[in-house]
């Protein structure tokens, strides 16, 4: 086979060949990507509407959650308040009474020459038990306490160390408390 083709000649056909094979080489890749792209979108679209079906219902899920939550906790405090309300329509003296209003009893009897220090309250089956830790100026002021609480109809009995009158000014004392209850 004979050449009679220009050097020249060879080499504009040869780069014409690498251009027509490199603008066909890039719309062939193209075409793949813009096909592959179009088939993707409907799997992403169903996907992402597929998210957000799940996500409004976690959300309408936690909301039902919160509701049932709040209605609990709104009965348990109506059970609260109602059981509140029943201890406080009692009249009887022989129920448990709540340790705020024994401990103000006693504040309320000790007069100024008595100053207590501290309390220990215990709640056994039938008695309630209430240590009275405190100072008393002299003999007298613990004595006129002691007495006052033991004419208080609320308390069964009324106990005082005789230790506790051994020194004549700034008595440091306790005094056990006891009343029954129901059981």
């Amino acid at each position: 086979m004979l050449n009679i083709l220009a050097t020249e000649e060879k080499k504009k056909i040869l780069t014409e060949y690498r251009l027509r094979l490199a603008v066909v080489s890039v719309f062939a890749v193209a075409a793949l990507v813009f096909s592959s792209l179009i088939l993707l979108s409907t799997s992403y679209l169903l996907a992402v509407s597929k998210y957000n079906d799940a996500k409004t219902g976690l959300v309408a899920l936690q909301e039902k959650d919160n509701r049932e939550s709040q209605e609990k906790d709104v009965t348990a405090r109506i059970l609260a308040v109602n059981k509140n309300i029943d201890l406080f329509l009692k009249s009887d003296t022989t129920s448990t009474l709540m340790p705020s209003s024994v401990i103000t009893k006693i504040l309320d009897i000790k007069g100024s020459a008595v100053k207590i220090i501290g309390f220990t309250y215990d709640a056994n089956a039938g008695q309630e038990r209430i240590v009275v830790i405190g100072t008393a100026l002299n003999r007298d002021s613990l004595a006129r306490f002691v007495e006052a609480l033991k004419k208080d109809p609320m308390f069964t009995s009324v106990d005082v160390p005789i230790s506790s009158y051994v020194k004549s000014s700034n008595i440091d004392f306790s005094v056990v408390i006891v009343r029954k209850t129901k059981k």
